[in-house]
């Protein structure tokens, strides 16, 4: 057996779990432990994994990466992981693992990506940590939603709400929060939620701006069409206005001498 394959065994538990769900709860898990026992023997490993847009700068490059995938305490390890486990397998079984580690990795270097460049505009920004996989869980929950906008899922376990609702109060109330207690720190949050609808949405936006495009093509067409047949009117109007008319004195005098120097030469 390749060891791909054997990889994707392993990850999937025996076939319990689609094996990318496998693979984020391990790293998740894995991660977590193994920094948070770190940081409590060998220095300040939380530091050292975290989103510090002003350390990315520096060329600490794997913070990129390493962010989404360690959680600083044991509710939100929990959490996360229920999230995973509930979400990501719907995901995972209607895209394929593959597709789903694609689209969340792209989620997650885009946030991160997009985070930093925005410390070029927000100084603070620079000095801020981001850590935890609530910015991953969150877009993954407006994936699923919107996905599967007609399954009900009970809220706290309680309140029935349908997908489609689940992936618009996920947003908005992430926006109000980002409002009330600024933005500084939900920023990657409200770029991934950002990045995975720019995902989701990405071939009407696509198709809209293709028909757009051929739309402003056509009337440059005939906007181009106008002005030539304009300027054919023109010029037949000046022929026939001036068709009749003698050629001035100086113009006559001037083609009577070309026609007796060729004359001569002749």
């Amino acid at each position: 057996m390749a060891r791909p394959q054997r990889i994707q065994e392993t990850m999937s538990f025996g076939g319990r779990l689609p094996w990318a769900v496998g693979l984020l709860l391990t790293l998740t898990i894995g991660l977590s432990l193994l920094v948070a026992f770190g940081d409590r023997h060998a220095g300040s490993l939380f530091e050292l994994v975290s989103l510090t847009p002003g350390e990315v700068w520096h060329g600490q490059l794997w913070r990129l990466v390493t962010w989404p995938f360690v959680e600083v305490g044991p509710v939100g390890l929990i959490f996360t992981c229920l999230f995973l486990f509930w979400f990501g397998r719907d995901l995972a079984e209607e895209w394929g693992s593959r597709r789903l580690l694609a689209v969340l990795g792209g989620v997650t270097l885009a946030a991160g990506v997009c985070t930093c460049l925005v410390a070029q505009l927000d100084r603070p920004v620079l000095e801020a940590r981001y850590l935890g996989g609530w910015a991953l869980t969150t877009a993954m929950v407006v994936a699923w939603g919107l996905w599967f906008p007609h399954r009900i899922i009970r809220l706290f376990f309680v309140l029935s709400i349908t997908g489609w609702w689940l992936a618009w109060l996920t947003v908005a109330l992430t926006v109000v929060y980002a409002v009330y207690a600024g933005w500084q720190g939900l920023l990657p949050d409200l770029l991934a939620e950002g990045a995975i609808l720019a995902w989701l949405f990405r071939r009407p936006v696509v198709a809209r701006w293709a028909k757009a495009r051929a739309a402003l093509g056509a009337r440059r067409r005939q906007a181009q069409r106008t002005r030539k047949h304009a300027r054919s009117v023109a010029s037949l109007h000046l022929v026939e206005t001036h068709e009749d008319d003698a050629l001035p004195p100086e113009i006559e005098e001037q083609l009577r001498q070309i026609f007796s120097d060729k004359g001569k030469r002749g």
